[in-house]
């Protein structure tokens, strides 16, 4: 190894960051499963907002007029591109790459960094065109039924909401991939956290009529996270919106840095 690394050095080849973020990207892209993820996430959005619009134009007396029809899909959604999140790391375990891209570049925080670099860009760029996609469907078949769908300033912000909300969701994601390198226990446990939890919490909640556990639910990780992508249509959290967004965030810093001390620490 070390022969390669005089070769690498005498060549001009040193790992600088934008170098590493390169190579993240291409692994990224190059990857089956990543275009799967991405396609699939772009895909519930459409479908699940497609349906939902030609669903209300069965009552075009009562269709909402909120634009908040076009996100509907994002709690599904947010599934597909959380396991983009868990997969940037641990389909390196599976395959032993990460022993290349660790010869390569030992300095693991620079590693980490490069990785959500690249997985920050790529979820937000696949959350823009969900979106959008979900408007160039929706919108249509909302107007061929008779409703007309306004934009707010609460419409837009779920909207912009959404976005944030699924691009954060794979960094989550990523975080807890750095923890447990497996990939059917990072996203056994993601979904425990963000799909699971919740709904056990709102059953003990409902069941026990306990207030503390009601105002609990509320600060849940998905919860919290989605009231910034919330609308009238739907909602899962009575937080104020940018708060709930900034405890979620909160909750995924702390995946990161417990991620990425256990990434720096390992003996891989």
């Amino acid at each position: 190894m070390s022969a390669t690394i005089a070769t690498r050095a005498e060549s001009g080849l040193r790992p600088t960051f934008p170098r590493l973020v390169r190579s993240e990207w291409i692994k990224l892209r190059s990857l089956r499963s990543s275009v799967w993820t991405a396609v699939l996430t772009v895909g519930i959005m459409g479908a699940f907002a497609g349906l939902f619009a030609w669903a209300l134009t069965s009552f075009p007396d009562e269709a909402p007029t909120s634009a908040g029809v076009l996100v509907v899909g994002y709690p599904i959604a947010q599934l597909a591109i959380a396991v983009l999140g868990v997969l940037v790391v641990t389909g390196e375990y599976a395959t032993g790459a990460v022993r290349s891209t660790l010869a390569a570049e030992p300095r693991r925080l620079r590693v980490v960094a490069s990785k959500g670099l690249v997985l920050a860009a790529v979820s937000f760029v696949v959350a823009t065109v969900s979106v959008g996609l979900s408007a160039l469907i929706a919108i249509p078949v909302l107007q061929a039924g008779g409703a007309e769908v306004l934009f707010g300033a609460d419409d837009i912000r779920a909207l912009v909401g959404t976005v944030l909300y699924l691009t954060v969701s794979s960094l989550f994601a990523f975080g807890i991939g750095l923890l447990v390198k497996n990939s059917a226990a990072a996203i056994t446990a993601v979904v425990g956290v963000l799909f699971i939890l919740p709904i056990i919490v709102q059953i003990i909640a409902v069941t026990t009529r306990i207030e503390w556990i009601m105002d609990a639910y509320s600060y849940l990780p998905a919860p919290a996270g989605s009231a910034v992508a919330g609308s009238g249509t739907v909602s899962m959290s009575d937080l104020d919106p940018w708060l709930g967004f900034a405890i979620f965030c909160g909750y995924t810093v702390v995946a990161l840095v417990a991620g990425a001390v256990a990434f720096s620490r390992r003996d891989d």
